[in-house]
């Protein structure tokens, strides 16, 4: 029997595991693997959730083994208690029970094995699920109680520290927050340029330059900083309930009612004056936006991506002589200079014209159905050596099992060897899924050319006579998948790279 064990901890674990240095994880896993032994129960995968949370959006690893067990995957799950697979809201265990019911996988634990098609499993499992739900509510509403009376007292109760400052203990072991003081410094230069007059691009320019990164060792944004120019936490105050759950999505709380502010234990890096006065800046500036109408005003929206971080290039205004000019340019780093849209737009129509050149001369010769043929045989090659390796893995899976039941594995041998393989055959499926996919897109790459002929020329010979500016970027989008542009710093204003894909 094809059988995935699923392994979570639970809250109560964690505050156990913190007072008697426990794993909790490898406790329930050799109880499982002792199981699996006894019932002859092939284990081809483990699932470790390293997340507690009570919602599944919020657990990956349950994630995935719902999509496997819809596609029938697994004849079982083995878990250590029917609420590891989840006791969040009703909506979480409707989709979980009925996921399992409508594939007729088995949940097997300690106790029982359930067989969601049985009627009697099907009404204890709603049962405990009842019961559990109930539970998980208290836990919820004391533990939120508790954290929004830490808040009340100026504890700052978030898992990591905000930039400029970092946790230490005290002897009793009690964990506070303290000023970084290399890091605060980056944060005072940030409000004085702020109220100096300079905005968050020129301040993002300006980290970039000294070789400023984040907490996460990367280039501070725009975003970035306007949040650390918001953060009441500089000023010496701490705050909870700013966002709330709407589905699996985080908002921004309205009701500013519910939101609780506080003086915080900790020491302010920068004044109330000077934050209030940052923040009176930022509220004044908060206009309506002069597109505001939401039209469309770059034609190569969603179109143009930074080749040095993968993001979307988006298009801003500068300030000339003889008006505005657009400039398209990547926020998320300092990497890649942006260049002007006028000049990137007649690039891409010059490169489009040669593309279309090239293919009409192909399609006249013959050489795109030739070059075709014969990567489709290459691809079927590599296949026919994935399938087998496919094959291969299984064997091994099938040995592993063997070996753990002649006890020539101890568990944690046999755990360790089954990720390996596990990996392996992930990476196995992902390959022959590719190879599969790019066989199919060579089998009718020489149709998709010879659609594109017209296509291009349809795009080349409107371009220019719209105005239209969603009209433009609907022409480039029917024959262009995506962009990548490049330009070294230093560059003149023409000197850009660009590579185009097309939608073949």
């Amino acid at each position: 029997m094809k059988t995935c064990i699923y392994l979570r901890k639970s809250r109560q674990d964690e505050e156990i595991e913190k007072k008697e240095n426990t794993d909790t994880l490898a406790r329930h896993r050799s109880t499982l693997l002792a199981i699996a032994k006894k019932q002859h129960l092939d284990i081809i995968e483990v699932k470790e959730e390293i997340v507690s949370g009570g919602s599944i959006s919020s657990r990956p690893k349950m994630l995935e083994l719902l999509e496997e067990v819809k596609n029938n995957n697994y004849d079982a799950v083995l878990c250590i208690d029917l609420d590891r697979l989840g006791r969040g809201g009703m909506q979480d265990q409707g989709l979980i029970l009925d996921t399992f019911k409508e594939s007729n996988t088995l949940i097997i634990t300690p106790d029982k094995t359930y067989n969601l098609n049985n009627d009697l499993d099907e009404e204890m499992t709603e049962f405990k699920s009842f019961f559990a739900r109930r539970e998980l509510k208290m836990i919820t509403k004391r533990m939120q109680r508790g954290r929004e009376k830490s808040v009340e007292e100026g504890k700052f109760i978030a898992s990591t520290a905000p930039f400029g400052y970092k946790f230490e203990y005290t002897k009793e072991g009690n964990k506070i927050l303290v000023i970084d003081e290399k890091k605060a410094v980056i944060v005072k230069n940030i409000f004085d340029m702020y109220l100096n007059g300079n905005g968050a691009y020129k301040i993002k320019v300006w980290l970039d330059s000294i070789g400023a990164k984040t907490n996460n060792n990367i280039s501070f944004s725009e975003q970035t900083i306007r949040r650390i120019l918001k953060n009441e936490i500089y000023a010496g105050y701490v705050s909870w309930n700013n966002y709330k759950r709407r589905g699996t999505k985080t908002v921004k709380q309205k009701n500013k009612d519910k939101i609780i502010y506080a003086k915080g234990k900790h020491e302010a890096i920068i004044s109330e004056e000077v934050f209030n006065k940052a923040n009176e800046i930022i509220s004044s500036r908060s206009t309506t936006s002069v597109t505001s109408n939401k039209e469309l005003t770059n034609p190569l929206a969603s179109i143009v991506k930074c080749a040095c971080c993968g993001r979307v290039m988006t298009c801003n205004y500068a300030t000339y002589k003889d008006g505005y000019v657009q400039f398209l340019r990547c926020k998320s780093c300092n990497q890649n200079r942006g260049t002007r849209l006028d000049l990137l737009e007649e690039k891409i129509l010059e490169n489009l014209k040669d593309i279309l050149e090239h293919f009409e001369q192909q399609i006249l010769s013959n050489t795109v159905e030739n070059k075709n043929n014969d990567r489709v045989n290459n691809l079927k090659h590599t296949l026919s050596l994935l399938e087998k390796e496919s094959l291969e893995i299984n064997k091994q899976k099938n040995n592993l099992h063997d070996f753990l039941e002649r006890g020539v594995y101890d568990v944690e041998t046999y755990l360790e060897r089954t990720q390996i393989l596990s990996k392996k055959n992930d990476e196995n499926k992902k390959a022959i899924k590719n190879t599969i996919e790019l066989i199919e897109n060579e089998k009718t790459i020489n149709i998709n050319y010879n659609d594109l002929v017209p296509n291009l020329k349809t795009v080349l010979e409107n371009y220019n006579r719209t105005n239209d500016v969603k009209l433009k970027n609907f022409l480039l989008k029917t024959v262009i998948d995506e962009i990548i542009y490049y330009k070294e710093k230093g560059k003149r204003t023409a000197k850009f790279e660009i590579e185009i894909k097309l939608k073949v």
